[in-house]
């Protein structure tokens, strides 16, 4: 599947999917992938050590009910990245492009970027959520522009400013 073409539907995984997929990126079993699970698989691989321990390290994962600051939720975390990926792939929004370029000249890589879209992409999806449907994409369109000429530590401040109601 060519991540330029998909939408942020096709970009969903079920915890179980992503359990097997885990064990395939484990046993080095990737070869026979689809283009979604190779796309997965490559999320997955840049942090085996939060499934090994987030994953493996938990009596039953598949049931395993994740809670905040007791961990990180390697599925949520996965999906939220591959959401974010695909977006800098299809350059939708278009402000992801001058928002990824203002955070390289910083001197971030591509997975501290990630991980900032994350933290911008993931209160509105609660709030699309909270409302009953979809993330605003105009008002992340908004929080890229705005954000791009702060540091990661401002945005992750006004976040936590403009967004305490949402993720509280």
């Amino acid at each position: 599947m060519e991540t330029t073409q998909a939408g942020t539907d096709e970009f969903q995984l079920t915890r179980d999917e992503l359990s097997t997929l885990w064990k395939k990126v484990k046993e080095k079993k990737t070869e026979e992938l689809s283009g979604m699970e190779r796309f997965y698989a490559g999320i997955t691989q840049n942090h085996d050590a939060m499934f090994a321990k987030e994953v493996d390290g938990v009596a039953h994962p598949e049931t395993h009910d994740y809670q905040p600051g007791q961990g990180v939720n390697p599925y949520l975390h996965i999906l939220l990245h591959g959401l974010v990926e695909a977006q800098v792939a299809r350059k939708a929004p278009i402000e992801i492009i001058a928002f990824t370029n203002a955070m390289k000249k910083q001197g971030l890589d591509d997975h501290a970027i990630q991980h900032l879209l994350c933290a911008v992409f993931f209160p509105l999806i609660l709030e699309g959520r909270n409302r009953g449907g979809e993330p605003d994409m105009e008002k992340y369109s908004r929080l890229l522009k705005k954000y791009k000429t702060k540091t990661p530590e401002k945005i992750h401040t006004d976040l936590n400013r403009e967004f305490h109601q949402t993720v509280a």
